[in-house]
């Protein structure tokens, strides 16, 4: 397919940082560069004097040199980097459980919108096992939370730079938890049928219900938009599936989701 489209650049993933005392975020970025290079090269150089040279804000540089402080747009992205997250492409091998996780939060969970932090709800050891396999794919480790309380679904988040991985994941089109989004993540329609095809696998096996009076699979979705119920059918339209939208839920074929390897 030649060179793979970038779906989430270090550009993307600053920008859903706070900017603090800059507009975008990703200017803290570069201005942290600059510090970088200008001190390479001048290994002596004060705050003052790297201030003055850059034209940047004594106040601002200060810790940066003396500190050793690097900005939480900057760590953010080093991180995702060291864990080959980003320049996020279709053909790096961290693409894959990406994809399925983002399916596991759009059909099953959230993401805080004051941590950025994934929470996905688990109903049985099945769910458990396969989620699980998902983040140790990204070399991180899955923590359980309310496994104590009978009357709410125990919830898998991720452990450390969890929150870092939630960001690339909006940047993807999921939804924070308080986003009212219209349409499905729209990077779907940037990827290859065989990534299309484990998004919607993962989707049905969590969300959708087998109906056998009319041989159709059941989504319910009433927390959503009748726009956002379209876009779910179109995308499973695209993959070959006899979907409709319906009051507050949407239905699918059940050749198309058999053919997904998910039985009734």
């Amino acid at each position: 397919m030649g060179d793979r489209l970038v779906l989430v650049s270090p550009k993307r993933l600053a920008r859903t940082y706070s900017g603090r005392a800059y507009e975008d975020p990703w200017d803290i970025v570069k201005d942290y560069q600059r510090v970088l290079e200008y001190t390479g090269r001048n290994p002596n150089a004060s705050a003052g004097r790297v201030a003055s040279a850059l034209s940047l804000p004594r106040g601002r540089v200060r810790p940066w040199i003396s500190n050793g402080a690097i900005p939480h747009p900057v760590r953010g992205i080093q991180t995702a980097e060291a864990h080959d997250w980003i320049p996020l492409t279709e053909d790096i091998n961290s693409f894959s459980p990406i994809n399925k996780l983002a399916a596991w939060v759009c059909s099953r969970g959230t993401i805080k919108p004051d941590t950025y932090s994934p929470f996905i709800r688990i109903k049985s050891d099945d769910d458990r096992s396969r989620l699980k396999s998902v983040v140790d794919d990204l070399d991180l480790e899955a923590q359980e939370h309310r496994t104590d309380d009978n009357h709410r679904s125990t919830e898998l988040t991720i452990g450390d730079n969890g929150a870092i991985l939630g960001r690339l994941l909006t940047c993807l089109g999921v939804p924070l938890d308080n986003d009212t989004r219209e349409i499905a993540p729209q990077y779907l329609s940037a990827v290859s049928v065989t990534a299309q095809r484990d998004f919607a696998r993962v989707y049905i096996r969590n969300r959708a219900k087998y109906w056998e009076f009319n041989d159709r699979w059941l989504v319910e979705h009433q927390n959503r938009s009748n726009r956002y119920r379209r876009s779910l059918v179109t995308f499973f339209q695209t993959l070959g599936a006899d979907a409709d939208v319906h009051e507050d839920a949407i239905s699918i074929d059940a050749a198309f989701v058999t053919d997904l390897g998910i039985d009734a």
